[in-house]
């Protein structure tokens, strides 16, 4: 609501209690009374005029209306006056109980949200409407309603509710309204035109994820939420901003979101509409995941398409549920179900399966081996479970299989080693509908993993030590060791460089913050060996470019900074070197004094004033001559390997631009 004048009209239409509705009209009482005591007329004239809400619970309209009474009165100049109590009726007026979807048909809808028979245009259109999916029979119903032409998120609804929004809305109209996340991350083709309509038609969009915030924020719901911001800041319609709120120990105790500058990215609007896999990954990664992301999907075919070419298919497994169809021709086959499988190992010991009935048991050649297995939910791992079965073996709908032929048994291998490294789990990080939402991959999130081309991988040597690698971990659970082997492998056959391998190994670091041993990891504070890390990160980087020049290079100096430290500080000094052959230097410096003294110094030097810039989450590079000093909060996900990267990036461009920061 920043630079509105105070006279605007707002609209919820799925309302409830009226939360929303009541902090517009504190902020429309404080923009028109422009920073003066407001007058009662001024209040009562806002609250009668300005104030829209629509909900189909009665009940929720008269607490609604109770709220913005008592809202009222708390802004009233003379609250202890006798006339203060008296109101005029908002139900009925400016709060109408009816369905959102026909509401104009409704004496009060047509009196309150019409003009001229057409739906009258609000200023401003809040809410949270509802997520909820109610099943098959509910989604086709919904897709005929509205007489809206293009796609329908496949789960859920509240897209649909801001679609309806814009009934009420003219092109200047700004919307602030809390959503499913899933919905935007759908790889369906309903579900990628819906969202692409909606942020065409909305532009400028900010999207503000807050998936990492559900525990506390909406810990009854079944998905995560993101907040769509639109039309609330001068038109730009060539690109989506993009928030990740991240999750912190003092925002679950203070409920309040701490938000740094590297938790925002500008996706492209083009970029987008070309690969729509992509805003997912601009929540989720940084610019290098993004670059990264494009060029293995426009390199490699998808797996479904490899394994089209083998003539197998990856499908979802038996289904138990009513136990409404014949499943005895499946009995006396080994029954996988979900704690049985482990990496790359299937037991031998599996009950035969002895069930008479499942609602969906499937056709038998999909249980037929070599049989690669991928479960579907993980258990406080980030890497996908996959593993190899070496006989028919049925399994239920925790798995997705695909059923290869009986000469392709390496090629089963191979696949279950690449789906298991960290890789793919990065992939899914960045592109999966729900992974990294929620702990589960889905079929069309394993269907879509770029693989390179099969038969040329199995004669190459990270091909052939992956499948032998695969082979060997049947027999003896993966340690660290066999893991880093395996991502070095994998790295090796899709041939990704040193920079890019960091892209993936902090990948899979993030995707671990979906268990909270992983998200306290993230919060802990950096240690000197982090901080040199992404130091000499950050040196490989910029050496790159000074090595065209050929005549200078950079060195590092890392404060060595008490672990309880808000902040840790890194310069990088630019010098001219006589042999460049020598690395970049990196010294680790213990500062006398405290950080405030640090800062101090370092500001005085570059004529800054670090200390009083440095307020909440600020990350600041400030260049000097020849130097950049980076300084950061300690948390660890601040000084990862790939932060660095982007970091490099940054500092290069601003020295080409001349931009201090």
């Amino acid at each position: 609501m920043e630079g509105l004048t105070g006279e605007e009209t707002v609209l919820d239409l799925t309302c409830g209690s009226g939360v929303f509705l009541v902090e517009a009209l504190r902020r429309l009482v404080n923009l028109r009374s422009n920073g003066d005591k407001p007058s009662r007329e001024l209040i009562r004239c806002t609250l009668h005029q300005q104030i829209y809400g629509v909900d189909i619970s009665e009940a929720a309209v008269h607490v609604a209306a109770f709220s913005l009474y008592l809202a009222a009165l708390e802004l009233d100049p003379d609250p202890h006056s006798p006339q203060t109590l008296k109101f005029e009726p908002l139900i009925g007026k400016t709060l109408i109980v009816g369905d959102a979807w026909d509401v104009e048909s409704t004496a009060a809808g047509k009196a309150a949200l019409t003009q001229r028979g057409t739906p009258r245009k609000f200023d401003i259109i809040v809410g949270n409407p509802p997520w909820s999916y109610r099943g098959k029979k509910t989604t086709a119903a919904r897709r005929t309603r509205g007489g809206r032409k293009g796609g329908h998120p496949p789960r859920g609804e509240s897209i649909d509710f801001v679609f309806r929004a814009t009934d009420f809305a003219s092109e200047n109209t700004r919307f602030g309204l809390i959503l499913s996340a899933v919905q935007f991350f759908s790889l369906s083709n309903t579900g990628a035109s819906a969202s692409r309509q909606l942020i065409e038609g909305l532009s400028p969009v900010t999207l503000v994820n807050l998936s990492n915030q559900s525990d506390w924020l909406f810990p009854n719901s079944k998905m995560p939420a993101i907040v769509l911001f639109a039309r609330h800041r001068p038109p730009r319609h060539d690109s989506i901003t993009a928030v990740q709120v991240p999750w912190s120990p003092a925002g679950v105790k203070s409920h309040s979101f701490e938000i740094s500058p590297s938790d925002i990215i500008t996706l492209p609007l083009a970029d987008w509409q070309r690969k729509p896999g992509l805003l997912k990954a601009a929540f989720f990664g940084s610019r290098r995941d993004l670059s990264l992301l494009d060029r293995l999907t426009s390199s490699h075919p998808s797996l479904d398409d490899r394994l089209g070419e083998l003539d197998a298919t990856l499908r979802t497994g038996l289904t138990f549920g009513n136990r409404s169809g014949d499943s005895s021709f499946l009995h006396g086959i080994p029954l996988l179900t979900a704690p049985d499988l482990q990496p790359f190992s299937v037991p031998d010991d599996l009950v035969p399966f002895d069930a008479m009935q499942a609602e969906r048991p499937r056709k038998r050649d999909i249980y037929q081996a070599p049989l690669l297995l991928v479960k579907e939910f993980m258990r406080g791992d980030p890497r996908p479970v996959v593993a190899v079965a070496d006989r028919d073996t049925v399994f239920t709908d925790s798995f997705f299989g695909a059923a290869l032929p009986s000469v392709r048994r390496e090629v089963a291998y191979l696949l279950a080693a690449i789906l298991s490294s960290s890789l793919a789990s990065w992939f899914f990080l960045m592109t999966a509908s729900t992974y990294g939402l929620r702990r589960r991959i889905k079929l069309l999130d394993i269907e879509l993993m770029p693989v390179p081309n099969l038969e040329e991988a199995l004669r190459s040597e990270a091909g052939r030590y992956l499948t032998e690698l695969a082979l060997k971990l049947q027999q003896n659970s993966p340690r660290c060791v066999n893991w880093r082997a395996l991502d070095e492998a994998v790295f090796d056959l899709y041939d990704i460089n040193e920079s890019d391998r960091i892209v993936v190994h902090d990948g899979l670091f993030r995707a671990s913050w979906q268990w909270k041993v992983g998200r306290n990891a993230s919060v802990e504070a950096a240690n000197i060996s982090h901080v040199s890390i992404y130091a000499r990160t950050f040196l490989a980087a910029v050496d790159v470019w000074l090595s065209s020049a050929n005549q200078r290079r950079m060195r590092a100096e890392v404060f060595e900074l008490p672990e309880h430290a808000p902040l840790r500080v890194v310069r990088f000094v630019l010098e001219e070197c006589s042999d460049l052959s020598e690395p970049s230097g990196l010294e680790v410096i213990k500062p006398d004094g405290a950080l405030r003294d640090i800062l101090d110094q370092i500001g005085e030097r570059l004529d800054v004033p670090l200390a009083k810039s440095l307020v909440g989450q600020r990350e600041l590079r400030v260049h000097g001559h020849n130097e950049v000093v980076i300084i950061k909060p300690a948390a660890r996900r601040h000084w990862m390997g790939v932060s660095a990267l982007e970091d490099a990036d940054t500092v290069i461009v601003e020295s080409f631009s001349g931009t201090v920061v």
